[in-house]
């Protein structure tokens, strides 16, 4: 990298490479430490920092939980802001479980609405975006939660013909 930052002349001094093999992999562990800080800010990548981000929104520290249950729990505080819009449950369940699609279908003459949540695996942080939505919704509205996990399988029909009678057998592929 440093080698780059100079003209080629300057680089094929002696000098210079012995210059640039010395401070090159200081200058790579500065890099490997900003960007480290740099996922810092973001909630979704943060590890040593998210002891500052539970404090930020007055959530209680709890080790207990793995790095992705904690980040999906101060997720959920900051996406929950009132009003509760179909939009801003959508964006909350699918922020806090990190889902392929979330759709909310209202049931008005039952007071409730259900939340169907498309995934490709079982989610860890399930019981968190129900305690989210629980909270985020307004009072007097039942949920249920239907969790889709989406599987990549294709069908296959195979067509024979034995002693005059023909046959069909279907198989499943998962892919």
């Amino acid at each position: 990298m440093l080698k780059k930052s100079v003209p080629p002349f300057v680089a094929q001094m002696m000098e210079m490479a012995q210059l640039f093999t010395a401070e090159q992999p200081e200058l790579d562990k500065m890099e490997a430490d900003l960007s480290e800080l740099l996922r810092q800010f973001y909630i979704k990548t943060a590890t040593y920092s998210l002891d500052r981000w539970e404090d930020e929104f007055g959530l209680e520290r709890n080790t207990e939980l793995t790095l992705m249950q904690r980040r999906a729990r101060v997720l959920a505080k900051l996406n929950s802001n009132p009003p509760a819009t179909v939009r801003m449950l959508e964006n909350l369940v699918m922020q806090v479980m990190t889902a392929n699609a979330v759709t909310i279908v209202e049931h008005p003459a039952e007071y409730s609405f259900t939340v169907y949540v498309n995934t490709d695996y079982l989610v860890e942080t399930f019981a968190i975006a129900d305690e989210a939505v629980r909270l985020a919704r307004p009072a007097h509205l039942s949920y249920k939660f239907v969790n889709r996990l989406i599987r990549k399988a294709t069908s296959r029909v195979y067509y024979g013909i034995a002693g005059g009678y023909i046959g069909i057998v279907r198989g499943m592929v998962e892919e």
